[in-house]
């Protein structure tokens, strides 16, 4: 912790006099250690879609063009959501909900790789049925980093609030989280 501890050093030491010892020891977990102070090399970007999420917006661009990195595009339509269908509508209704959720995701996965590949970044994309934090989590595991859209996996999220599921992934990743 050389240079957290050096910072203290100069800038707390004349204030808390013989109490500096204390005082770095006590909050020593909210200083960065110099390990954690290096910025880590970002070579592949997992974006998750759903319905919920409609675009990808400049700011979240703009960071993404800070790295020289791969995108991935995944839409993943409810699995949860297709079984509850499939128990009270019937089969049909459930693939026809599917049919039109693969539908607009495919129409949304190419708005946003052709918006992205416009700025000059490299995409992947992809789509599947699956449980959204858990596949989330699961493939956030092969990247470098994982950018969220706070309403992801939340249609009842308004404004700038964030959505349960973005915020149980954000503790869940070892991976940086993005949340735009």
């Amino acid at each position: 912790m050389g240079y957290s501890s050096s910072l203290i050093q100069r800038k707390f030491k004349d204030i808390v006099g013989k109490r500096y010892d204390s005082v770095l020891k006590d909050y020593s977990e909210f200083l960065l250690t110099d390990e954690e102070m290096v910025v880590p090399e970002i070579r592949s970007i997992l974006v998750p879609l759903d319905s919920f999420v409609h675009d990808i917006g400049d700011e979240a661009i703009d960071v993404f063009s800070a790295y020289d990195a791969t995108i991935s595009l995944a839409y993943i339509t409810d699995a949860g959501v297709i079984d509850l269908l499939k128990q009270t509508l019937g089969h049909e209704s459930a693939e026809e909900f599917r049919a039109k959720k693969e539908e607009y995701g495919q129409r949304l996965l190419e708005r946003t790789a052709a918006k992205l590949e416009e700025r000059g970044f490299s995409t992947q994309t992809r789509m599947f049925v699956g449980h959204k934090g858990d596949d989330v989590a699961r493939m956030a595991k092969n990247h470098d980093m994982v950018a969220l859209c706070r309403s992801y996996a939340d249609g009842e999220s308004t404004g700038d609030s964030v959505s349960p599921i973005v915020l149980r992934l954000c503790q869940r990743v070892q991976t940086p989280a993005l949340i735009y």
